[in-house]
């Protein structure tokens, strides 16, 4: 039986064998990634996400990006998916990151979609992320909190692609995924991509080999 891991939906883009690395916890539960959707008030013009990753100070490198969904018109429901206000990132250990403001001026309701992942093996006790909306739009002292929480916390692990694989596949090689703690199903995993817009999350709900 070949080595691989099964994840849902398929990769989003193709991952190369030399390149394109896979990060996960060695736990049950615990995961190297985490995804939040944050709804932004009505009364907000504009918002912005802060990664803290000084948060732990000798902490992992993230990856992190920031998506918007709104909608412009209530007489009519129109909805824009996927605005992208922040593509996938690395940001050093020690290091803080803004995405820049976010216009929702001529939203009737906006979600922020955050997500954060580790990209190296090295201990971690999590990243702030702290979620502002503005009072008073192009004022640098406006901003008020909308909501802060940390995470992931955990110390992730890493393995190379054994092939690589094409954007939608599902069944992805790596060598030896139980002896190389591969094996923890039901969870979201990060791809670390050479190509930062390429780095993707997925859910493994299977594996085989050894």
């Amino acid at each position: 039986m070949a080595d691989t891991i099964t994840i849902l939906d398929g990769l989003a883009h193709e991952q190369d064998q030399t390149t394109s690395i896979l990060y996960d916890i060695d736990h049950a539960t615990n995961e190297c990634v985490k995804s939040y959707a944050v709804h932004i008030p009505l009364s907000a013009s504009q918002c912005r996400v802060i990664f803290n990753n000084a948060y732990d100070p000798d902490g992992s490198t993230i990856f992190v990006r920031v998506r918007l969904t709104k909608t412009t018109s209530i007489t009519t429901p129109t909805k824009t998916e996927n605005t992208q206000s922040l593509e996938w990132q690395e940001i050093a250990q020690n290091t803080v990151l803004e995405s820049g403001t976010i216009d929702v001026s001529a939203s009737w309701d906006s979600v922020l979609h955050i997500d954060i992942a580790l990209s190296s093996t090295t201990a971690h006790t999590g990243t702030e992320i702290i979620v502002q909306m503005a009072s008073e739009a192009a004022v640098d002292d406006a901003w008020s909190e909308v909501t802060r929480f940390v995470g992931p916390i955990g110390t992730a692990i890493a393995i190379a692609f054994a092939a690589t694989e094409p954007a939608a596949e599902t069944t992805i090689a790596v060598t030896d995924p139980v002896t190389n703690n591969m094996d923890n199903d039901g969870k979201f995993k990060f791809i670390e991509n050479v190509v930062a817009a390429d780095c993707e999350i997925v859910y493994q709900t299977a594996n085989s080999g050894d």
